[in-house]
């Protein structure tokens, strides 16, 4: 019993990181414009995601100080930052939340 619940739940969680990552952009931003962002992902593709009003701006901090502030604008998406972009389920070329990476060493 032990051995098919753990069966299921490897499954369910495959499943779901793939789903996910039909909604995601990761990877190194080479190209900044307005209401345009472009991402070199970790696969070697090159993505572009528009932005607009709904876009939603955030810092992922994975350094100290951990208690700095987490808000962001399009101001800090820079070139060469390190992003996770989440795309809307409508529109996979729109982003909806971008995560730029903060105090990962070898990113500014």
């Amino acid at each position: 019993m032990k051995r098919l619940y753990l069966v299921l739940s490897v499954l369910v969680l495959t499943a779901v990181v793939a789903h996910a990552a039909d909604n995601t952009v990761v990877g190194v931003v080479t190209k900044v414009e307005p209401g345009t962002i472009e991402v070199k992902t970790d696969s070697g593709e090159t993505r572009s995601v528009s932005t607009d009003s709904m876009t939603m701006y955030r810092k992922w901090i994975v350094a100290k100080p951990w208690g700095q502030d987490a808000r962001a604008d399009a101001g800090f998406v820079q070139v060469g930052k390190r992003v996770h972009i989440e795309v809307a389920k409508d529109s996979p070329s729109t982003a909806r939340t971008v995560w730029i990476v903060v105090g990962r060493v070898g990113y500014p």
